[in-house]
């Protein structure tokens, strides 16, 4: 876990979590930002604890000065809960996110994941 890290003159601030996902036998490791509200509930994270994180994946395109094209997808953390039940200490406002999805039809779909 990193710690939380505060960027430019606003005052953003964003902590970083790296979630073990793996089987024991393949490590797939997957790092999750926690930014605004959420940051309470993610700072108290330990290391070896079980939880079930709620999160919203995005993508953005970027240009570099020699012209090619990246992307990169960043999963954003807004809701943590024990795996042993207990409840988040604090829940954050998903308000927080300043998001608008284009292609929500309001259908929810269960991913596979």
């Amino acid at each position: 876990m990193d710690e939380v890290r505060e960027y430019g003159a606003n005052g953003f601030r964003k902590h970083q979590v790296v979630v073990e996902t793996g089987d024991g036998k393949w490590a797939n490791p997957i790092p999750v930002e926690f930014i605004k509200d959420s940051i309470e509930q993610s700072k108290g994270l330990k290391k070896g604890e079980k939880v079930s994180i709620d999160a919203r994946i995005s993508g953005r395109e970027w240009q570099g000065k020699d012209g090619v094209t990246k992307w990169f997808t960043s999963i954003s953390g807004y809701k943590i809960q024990s795996e042993g039940g207990a409840p988040p200490s604090s829940e954050a406002d998903s308000s927080s996110f300043e998001t608008f999805d284009e292609y929500d039809d309001g259908v929810e779909d269960d991913v596979p994941f």
